[in-house]
């Protein structure tokens, strides 16, 4: 056999694992949304609350291209629905991916960002979430927003 054969063959056993583990989450998701499927395999063993989860590692280069910062920070956490990030995690990620970030001043830019836009949520002092993850801390803000607006009374 040759390198290249070798080399063929190891690229389909892990093409092969990676299905396995993608037919277990789609299952999941589609359990979790009342979807009926007709897979074949439905012996295989299926988490009780399917997450999906990817690090940073394993993002492709180009996946944030021609994004703006804020739209490639929100794309970021979105693929790990729920799970905060820290400044320097979420900048780690970006590049990555190939984002080309000021080397200077990448984190206070992108904190700068975070906390401008509106679709950002700061949690816990340190990490950054979607707002539409924390709707309670929404509704306090706009009820201390209006307090404030109407003096107190």
């Amino acid at each position: 056999m040759t390198e290249t054969q070798k080399g063929l063959l190891e690229f389909l056993e892990q093409l092969r694992r990676e299905r396995e583990e993608l037919d277990l989450l789609i299952r999941g998701l589609e359990r979790r949304l009342g979807i009926v499927s007709d897979t074949k395999n439905t012996d295989l063993p299926l988490p009780s609350s399917p997450r999906v989860t990817v690090s940073i590692e394993h993002i492709p280069v180009g996946f944030f291209h021609n994004l703006t910062q804020a739209e490639a920070a929100e794309k970021l956490l979105r693929l790990n629905s729920g799970h905060p990030l820290s400044t320097p995690e979420i900048v780690e990620a970006l590049r990555k991916s190939g984002l080309e970030l000021n080397a200077r001043n990448a984190m206070t830019i992108m904190y700068t960002t975070l906390k401008r836009n509106p679709k950002f949520e700061r949690v816990a002092g340190k990490a950054w979430g979607l707002t539409e993850w924390y709707p309670d801390k929404r509704k306090r803000k706009e009820s201390e927003t209006e307090w404030e607006a109407t003096g107190g009374s």
